[in-house]
C-alpha cells in the first residue's frame, strides 16, 4: 500500500492510501493450423525463437565467444519481425523435404525491407527467461 494523493475535507489535509494493480505482461498468441496431408512423413518443427525475440548473426556470436569478447560491445542485436513455415511439396500436395522455420528481421532501423534468416544463422544473445520454449 502506497500513497496516492493528499486531498483535504473541512480543511483538513489526508492522505489517500491505496493498492496499485499488478502490472500483467500481455501475452498474444497466433496459432494456426499447418496444411497436412495423409501420406506426409515429416512432422512440424518447434520453432527455436518467437516473435519479437532478440537475437544475433550467428558468425558474429560465435566469434566473440571464441575470443572471449563482451557481448555488449560487439554484438549486433535484432529482433524477430516475422516467421515463416517453410514446407516443400510435390505436386500431389506431399511434403517432400521436412518443413523448416525462417525468420525475419530488419537488418537497418526504419526500413520495411525484411532479410531472411534460417535457424542456424542465429543465435540468441542470452538465455530464454522461465516460461519460453
Amino acid at each position: 500500500m502506497h500513497a496516492r494523493q493528499t486531498v483535504e475535507a473541512f480543511g483538513i489535509p489526508y492522505v489517500e492510501y491505496g493498492h496499485d494493480e499488478p502490472e500483467v505482461e500481455q501475452r498474444i498468441c497466433i496459432e494456426f493450423t499447418p496444411h497436412t496431408h495423409h501420406l506426409d512423413d515429416y512432422g512440424i518443427p518447434e520453432p527455436a525463437f518467437k516473435f519479437c525475440d532478440e537475437v544475433a548473426m550467428r558468425q558474429q556470436y560465435d566469434h566473440c565467444v571464441e575470443n572471449n569478447i563482451d557481448f555488449s560491445e560487439e554484438l549486433d542485436i535484432f529482433r524477430i519481425c516475422a516467421m515463416e513455415l517453410v514446407e516443400r511439396r510435390s505436386k500431389s500436395g506431399v511434403l517432400t523435404d521436412a518443413p523448416y522455420w525462417r525468420y525475419g528481421i530488419r537488418y537497418a532501423r526504419g526500413t520495411r525491407e525484411l532479410i531472411w534468416f534460417e535457424e542456424d544463422e542465429l543465435a540468441r544473445p542470452l538465455p530464454p527467461t522461465e516460461g519460453e520454449f
